[in-house]
């Protein structure tokens, strides 16, 4: 089954507009990885908050290979945690979704928190 996510491209990331992006929570988190889960909820996105170079950064590759593939959103203050955690160690960020791993990262390079708890980040692969 393809999880539930917005999905985007290089090509295909909108420059402005409101979007529904759904919401993820993580199931569990091994340092590295966490294993993510639909919460059944949406919240909105505008790209008007992102600048330029916010832009730049998502429809670049990452670490050489990855591109942006999809949207979701998180909760804030998990990605927080976990973002210090995995670059305490070295680590780079990754989601499970379906048994598909990704890079995840912000889309703000200064996170706008939407609906009082999320943060839209882009799902690379």
């Amino acid at each position: 089954m393809t999880p539930v996510i917005y999905p985007v491209s290089s090509t295909t990331l909108p420059r402005a507009g409101v979007i529904e992006v759904p919401c993820y929570r993580a199931q569990s988190f091994n340092g590295r990885t966490a294993v993510m889960a639909s919460e059944d909820k949406v919240v909105e996105f505008d790209f008007e908050t992102m600048t330029e170079q916010d832009m730049e950064l998502a429809t670049a590759e990452r670490l050489g290979e990855y591109t942006i593939q999809g949207l979701i959103a998180v909760d804030v203050d998990w990605l927080i945690q976990v973002m210090e955690a995995t670059a305490a160690n070295g680590k780079t960020l990754g989601a499970e979704l379906e048994e598909v791993w990704h890079y995840l990262s912000p889309m703000n390079m200064a996170p706008s928190v939407v609906a009082g708890q999320y943060v839209v980040v882009g799902l690379y692969r």
